[in-house]
């Protein structure tokens, strides 16, 4: 299954980014699982494509996930849920849907910007 955005634009990255990621539950007290190593596929302010070779439950009245990556400069950590899931080989495809914070988007959207310039010098 896949979600449909409604955003005004998707940057696919041509090397994947690579990311950490740990479970969380939103109810809970739990503080949540140990990390896991990911890589994004592509990113907009509102989410991602991440793939991993974890089986994470797709759950998202329960289950939160927490990102830490780098666009281009400075580290980024943000929360989400998974909004669906597919196989990928021997890997899993995910897309992440963010929690809304307009700080972060701002800060996605300005390292999208200085990645961009800096690739095409």
């Amino acid at each position: 299954m896949h979600y449909k955005r409604d955003e005004a634009f998707r940057f696919p990255f041509s090397e994947p980014v690579p990311a950490e990621f740990s479970l969380y539950l939103k109810k809970g007290s739990q503080t949540g699982t140990g990390t896991g190593d990911a890589v994004l596929l592509d990113i907009s302010p509102g989410g991602t494509r991440m793939r991993t070779a974890f089986d994470i439950p797709v759950n998202r009245e329960e289950v939160a996930i927490r990102l830490r990556f780098n666009v281009y400069q400075e580290p980024i950590a943000t929360d989400g849920v998974i909004v669906w899931k597919e196989a990928a080989g021997d890997d899993w495809t995910y897309g992440i849907d963010f929690d809304e914070d307009a700080l972060t988007a701002a800060r996605i959207v300005s390292d999208l910007k200085l990645r961009r310039q800096s690739e095409r010098t």
